[in-house]
């Protein structure tokens, strides 16, 4: 391993753990800390931000996404992954950064704690019919199912690598996805048709880690409004800013945009303001932070596992591509301002009385 890592180090790659990466991290982190805190200082209005929300396709960019991001190889997301949900998304250690530093939780203890909070925050009974938007490798039903095995659940993702995944749990024994109520579609939620969807089918709708890849959130709350019962629920777990940040909004020249094609990071106060369609009950703020730790735990991981990877499963192209983006996610997005500046949205609507 330690020859491996001196390869990818000659090529300019950063090891974790090494001390380059470390000076490296500082530096960037104290840069947009002073970046984030110039920004601040004459804040910029939603109003005035004029972030358009009902314009274009309601996903830009999906097969694209997919090929650059999504679907790469399975076995790169089991090395860095939870293995008991494979959530890829941020996992909860508490409310504050100092709370985040002190938790000794584990990362799967984490991941659990956040389905634990969005299920007590979503007001799930356990005898719901739910829709699942973007649901990734199926780490909510993992979570759901063995909590409330009776649930009925419609999940989809355009994912080949996902859904193919989802599968190979749905025929494993000892998977909390064997033999449960769980209907999965491969596919665009917004070229499904509506009749292969549900229409005002579901109890509640989820989109966790789904919406910072919507284009048009018009569109798709008026596409979720339709899947729903009379009073239906939907709750959103989303990246968001605590400020308004418009210049780094346009995802062709945004961090998110390098990442993930097609990318958005919404103003959390914008969220608040989707109620054409639903009623807001109650929003929440997560503090950055809890990604920041998340990112490290996953990043150790990738390169724990970079023996089994490097070569076998990644090129050196693709190892400095993921290496990157561990390291800019953690120092430009969650670090900087003590995880006040970006982190997490968590939001419940009701439908509108009458829709």
């Amino acid at each position: 391993m330690a020859k491996l890592r001196h390869t990818l180090l000659e090529a300019g790659i950063l090891p974790y753990g090494s001390e380059d990466l470390r000076l490296y991290e500082e530096r960037l982190t104290r840069y947009f800390t002073r970046e984030y805190q110039r920004l601040t200082k004459d804040p910029i209005s939603l109003e005035a931000a004029g972030i358009p929300t009902d314009e274009g396709p309601m996903w830009a960019q999906t097969e694209r996404l997919m090929d650059e991001h999504f679907d790469a190889p399975t076995e790169m997301f089991r090395a860095f992954l939870d293995p008991e949900f494979m959530a890829y998304t941020m996992a909860w250690y508490g409310e504050t950064e100092e709370a985040v530093k002190a938790s000794s939780l584990s990362l799967e203890q984490a991941e659990r704690a956040k389905f634990e909070l969005v299920a007590q925050r979503a007001g799930i009974r356990g005898d719901e019919r739910v829709f699942d938007i973007g649901c990734g490798f199926g780490p909510l039903e993992t979570y759901l199912f063995g909590e409330y095995p009776e649930m009925e659940i419609t999940s989809i993702t355009p994912s080949r690598v996902q859904t193919g995944y989802i599968r190979e749990c749905m025929e494993n024994p000892g998977h909390p996805l064997y033999q449960r109520r769980l209907r999965l579609i491969e596919g665009d939620f917004s070229t499904v048709p509506m009749a292969e969807l549900g229409e005002n089918r579901y109890d509640i709708a989820f989109a966790v880690g789904a919406c910072e890849h919507i284009n048009n959130l018009h569109s798709a709350m008026e596409r979720i409004h339709a899947l729903l019962k009379p009073g239906g629920r939907l709750f959103l777990h989303l990246i968001v800013s605590r400020p308004v940040f418009p210049q780094y909004h346009d995802s062709k020249v945004t961090l998110i945009g390098k990442f993930y094609p097609g990318g958005h990071v919404w103003p959390f106060e914008l969220i608040e303001q989707q109620t054409e369609f639903f009623d807001l009950q109650q929003s929440w703020y997560l503090n950055g932070f809890n990604y920041w730790r998340t990112l490290e735990e996953w990043h150790r991981r990738f390169w724990e596992h970079m023996d089994e990877l490097y070569g076998p499963v990644l090129s050196e192209a693709a190892v400095r591509h993921w290496n990157d983006y561990f390291i800019q996610c953690k120092v430009v997005l969650f670090a900087p301002g003590g995880g006040e500046v970006y982190g997490n949205g968590h939001y419940l609507f009701r439908k509108k009385a009458g829709g």
